[in-house]
């Protein structure tokens, strides 16, 4: 059964009066369980066990700056290391590593202050901007940590997990907790939905690649020995519709004859430069994530179409103001 699927109204009614346990630690867990706390408050309180911890953050501003001041403009690309970037453009991002630590500190500690992370044991291991660059990072549900205060949500620790009779027994089978439902919000693999579509082991193989590598897209949408198809949404960002528009204009104008792609083996190159910095910045998650070079990624898509990558008015707006879907319109 897919609670995703289901009404809000006929979700409600599934979720109402029962005991419920959340597998997850993602986005849509943190969801489901604000949703049955919502449901059911402190008479039923909703169990979420956690494998890893994960940033979900609220909306507050840092030392009362946004947020994209700090991650979602062209200086803050400044401090990352590009696809194909030679040693001397390195130069650059490598000698400011300490600014790019220490915006991670500042914002980490922020949010360690603002959310009672530590209290709860939900710290990640890895630092925000490691969350940033590999799209690790999520909005929390308005008011999550006060439905923790109050027991509507409870939350565990276990990098495993067995059914019993009463519901689910944690790793090392000292705990147990009573459920009438068990909902997985344990996420999807986008390489295997990708494999799927094909009948052929062949494009199979070609298409979702080896299990230590990412998907080989060219500008993260077509793959260079299957150009008559079209991938949009796997890469992913902060805001994967943002992304994921842009990826659409861009094979919109290839379908108009606007550009044509390079050869064979220079999109090839271009994807293994890709593929070595999603392995530096991405570390043991395996996905495509562009995020931390999302204004650079439009760049390029820009100069494919023809289209100008300024988008802004003036140096200080284009190079300190916070990117957004707003500054690609009419294109």
């Amino acid at each position: 059964m897919d609670y995703s699927n289901m009404d809000d109204d006929v979700a409600l009614q599934f979720i109402k009066g029962k005991r419920v346990t959340v597998i997850g630690s993602g986005k849509s867990a943190f969801d489901i369980a604000a949703e049955c706390a919502r449901a059911n408050g402190t008479e039923y309180p909703c169990t979420m066990v956690c494998r890893t911890k994960h940033w979900l953050v609220d909306d507050s501003k840092i030392l009362g700056i946004d947020l994209g001041y700090f991650y979602l403009n062209r200086f803050s690309e400044l401090l990352i290391h590009k696809p194909g970037q030679g040693f001397l453009a390195s130069i650059l991002p490598t000698s400011l590593s300490p600014l790019r630590w220490g915006i991670s500190k500042v914002v980490e500690t922020h949010f360690k202050n603002k959310i009672p992370l530590e209290k709860h044991g939900m710290v990640p291991e890895y630092s925000f901007g490691h969350a940033k660059s590999s799209c690790q990072i999520a909005r929390l549900p308005e008011g999550f940590y006060d439905k923790v205060e109050e027991g509507s949500i409870v939350l565990k620790k276990s990098k495993s997990f067995t059914f019993c009779h009463e519901g689910v027994v944690l790793d090392g089978g000292d705990e147990s907790v009573q459920s009438d439902l068990v909902i997985f919000a344990t996420g999807f693999r986008g390489d295997q939905k990708l494999r799927n579509l094909f009948l052929s082991p062949w494009l199979q193989k070609l298409v979702a690649g080896s299990s230590n590598s990412t998907v080989s897209l060219y500008r993260e949408c077509i793959h260079p020995r299957i150009p008559q198809l079209a991938i949009i949404g796997y890469s992913s960002s902060l805001t994967d519709m943002y992304v994921s528009e842009r990826m659409s204009t861009w094979v919109a104008h290839f379908l108009a004859d606007s550009f044509q792609l390079p050869r064979i083996r220079k999109m090839e190159a271009d994807i293994q430069q890709w593929e070595k910095y999603k392995r530096r910045y991405n570390g043991d998650f395996r996905n495509s994530c562009v995020s931390a070079l999302n204004i650079w990624y439009n760049d390029l898509l820009c100069r494919d179409m023809g289209e100008n990558p300024r988008r802004k008015k003036g140096f200080i707006a284009e190079w300190f103001e916070p990117y957004g879907p707003a500054d690609y319109v009419n294109m």
